[in-house]
């Protein structure tokens, strides 16, 4: 015997045995396996098709599950919880949980939160307008192109500075096409 690790114990991406498990071989032996017996006689060359992966992988987790390796796991039947913050950088995660527990969120969440109001509340004044177009005088009507333009002159305003503070993972708001947008009134 040497004092050396055994290579399973130093690599941590080497196959280890399933907690709880009794099927008694390593994951990766027992997709190993799992191919070998659902071949057709022909040695695999080359790369393997992911479909086959993905194919042996649903059929080991069925055999598994039939088996019972997910009975009585911890947590079962409870709810998610979601207050991990893995993905929040390390700096930011102090200041992010003070404003959740505060009952705020960070600044680009709540642009989200308003452009998606101001959206609703222009949306429902279009549609009174609209509603009320055929009856109204020439002067109104001007006075309400006015008053929309400017509403969706902000609300891309909005748009916009939301798009350049909000971190790339959370996507971005599309534009406003406000000639199309002013073609809604009066129709």
């Amino acid at each position: 015997m040497t004092d050396q690790p055994t290579p399973e114990h130093d690599d941590p991406l080497a196959p280890r045995e399933a907690s709880g498990y009794s099927g008694g071989a390593p994951l990766f032996e027992r997709l190993l396996e799992q191919a070998r017996d659902s071949g057709d006689g022909r040695a695999h060359r080359g790369a393997p098709n992911p479909n086959d992966v993905e194919t042996l992988i649903d059929r080991l987790i069925e055999q598994a599950r039939a088996e019972g390796a997910f009975d009585n796991l911890p947590g079962a039947g409870k709810p998610l919880v979601y207050d991990d913050d893995a993905l929040t950088p390390e700096d930011m995660r102090a200041g992010f949980r003070l404003l959740k527990n505060a009952g705020f969120a960070p600044l680009w969440i709540e642009a989200r939160r308003d452009i998606d109001t101001e959206r609703t509340r222009i949306a429902s004044w279009l549609r009174d307008a609209n509603r009320r177009w055929s009856r109204l005088p020439p002067a109104i009507r001007a006075r309400l192109r006015t008053e929309y333009h400017e509403m969706l002159t902000n609300l891309q305003r909005q748009i916009i500075s939301y798009n350049l503070t909000a971190p790339p993972a959370a996507g971005q708001v599309e534009g406003l096409r406000i000639a199309e947008e002013m073609r809604k009134l009066g129709a």
